[in-house]
């Protein structure tokens, strides 16, 4: 059996909520492809173009269901640091899916918990969201996603624009 290859990617990451407020993260990540899994390590820059800028460090794991992974479940724990603020985010997802549309077009979705643990404060925040989208493939290597999020479902009530937000991924891989 070959040894698993590392992959590497880098991406832009702009997340645009709708009250106004962004966050935009940018960075290198490598995945090790396992057999109906996978690995990744990501470490990036994240920005709000205004105040606050911070070190994102991701540690993410997969899990498919089947063997083109269409069905899947993930964990991305996400550390972001600061001069005066760190945080520690634990996000899962027990169900994602990846349908293709066509030949270079998928579609996917995603439910997930979300738990945020504020260091300074010692603060914990929960939340339970879904982002669904479509990312088109250019050639082997680019590919760009735009998708819609829905942040704190456990609230369904609240449609305020802090709650929403439209993201847009490009990612080159090399």
């Amino acid at each position: 059996m070959p040894e698993p290859i590392i992959k590497y990617s880098a991406s832009v990451n702009s997340f645009q909520s709708l009250d106004g407020t962004n966050q935009t993260i940018s960075g290198i990540e490598q995945t090790l492809p396992l057999k109906g899994a996978s690995v990744s390590t990501f470490l990036g820059v994240g920005t709000d173009f205004c105040k606050n800028t911070n070190v994102v460090l991701d540690y993410k794991a997969r899990l498919n269901y089947d063997k083109n992974g269409r069905l899947n479940q993930n964990l991305r724990i996400r550390n972001t640091i600061a001069g005066d603020s760190s945080a520690t985010q634990i996000r899962y997802s027990p169900l994602s899916i990846n349908i293709p549309l066509g030949n270079n077009t998928d579609f996917y979705a995603n439910p997930h918990y979300s738990g945020k643990y504020i260091h300074q404060t010692d603060e914990w925040k929960h939340s339970i969201g879904v982002f669904a989208g479509v990312t088109q493939k250019f050639d082997k290597n680019l590919s760009i996603s735009l998708e819609a999020q829905r942040y704190n479902l456990q609230n369904i009530k609240d449609n305020s624009g802090e709650n929403w937000s439209i993201n847009a991924i490009i990612s080159y891989n090399f």
